[in-house]
């Protein structure tokens, strides 16, 4: 169970509201007194002051993090990938993960040459994950149970029919920029002009789900605190701002991907010190 000041449920915005979600599925969404059939729930997440939403869906070359600041070019991000094990891209990829899970990204779309990484992604830490292929890199991406999407990926070095195409650091595709993170110095959304739809786009761009929050879905919910600085009182905002949550740099409370918890009570369950530091000896490993 979640209550909050304030649902976004990507379509609406509903006022001192609740969510029941039961099996990883979304049961019940509605304003008021939670009904008496949910009162009974094993957690109850959220509270006064809290921005219910839905999570987000971004693409990142979350394995190359280590070595983002050299901005590698696609074709040298391919080279790198081609020459590194499973654990190697692992150790590599998850602080990426951290910092898109603690902004609201449930689903990651993983640029990459090899499915082992998201599918080893989704089994240890939890959450969405897809492929995004280089077209340059010779291999032909293919849909495999457990990614929720498959794509491929152009942009410098790296030529071709690709269905996003990287332009400066940034996925573009027809229907305009997706919420992507090649090279970023910070794979937080903060450094996007427009999140929501942003992640809109790239979930029309791959055929996933629009993110909603309503019975009968998935479960893909981002709680925010707005009760205290730097995003205080935006849960009295107007309806049209609720939106700016993703941006404002409010702080993550929880994170649900299915029937996983990602995040609860500000802290990452799954992605610790141990990590961090494993991912520093092999940033300065590279370095050398």
């Amino acid at each position: 169970m979640l209550t909050g000041s304030v649902i976004f449920t990507g379509e609406r915005v509903l006022r001192r509201g609740y969510v029941y979600v039961k099996d990883g599925k979304i049961e019940g969404v509605g304003e008021g007194v939670v009904p008496e059939e949910y009162t009974y729930a094993t957690l109850v997440l959220g509270g006064e002051g809290r921005i219910i939403a839905p999570g987000l869906a971004a693409l990142a070359s979350i394995a190359t993090y280590p070595i983002r600041l050299r901005k590698p070019s696609m074709a040298e991000r391919v080279r790198f990938y081609k020459s590194s094990g499973l654990k190697t891209l692992m150790t590599a990829s998850l602080p990426a993960v951290y910092e898109l899970h603690m902004s609201g990204v449930t689903v990651v779309i993983v640029e990459g040459l090899d499915v082992s990484l998201p599918l080893e992604l989704s089994k240890t830490v939890g959450g969405f994950y897809g492929l995004a292929v280089p077209v340059c890199s010779g291999v032909q991406p293919d849909y495999v149970p457990g990614l929720v999407a498959v794509a491929t990926l152009s942009g410098e070095g790296c030529e071709g029919e690709g269905e996003i195409r990287e332009v400066e650091g940034k996925g573009m595709t027809k229907l305009g920029s997706v919420l992507s993170f090649f090279n970023s110095i910070s794979f937080s959304l903060g450094s996007s002009p427009d999140p929501w739809e942003e992640n809109v786009a790239l979930r029309k761009a791959l055929s996933l789900p629009p993110p909603v929050i309503k019975p009968g879905r998935i479960a893909e919910i981002a709680v925010f605190d707005a009760s205290r600085p730097p995003a205080m009182l935006l849960d009295l905002a107007d309806d049209r701002d609720i939106v700016k949550v993703y941006s404002s740099g409010a702080r993550l409370e929880s994170l649900i991907a299915g029937e996983d918890i990602l995040v609860d009570t500000g802290e990452h369950l799954y992605i610790t010190e141990k990590q961090f530091r494993e991912t520093r000896n092999l940033a300065e490993r590279l370095k050398k």
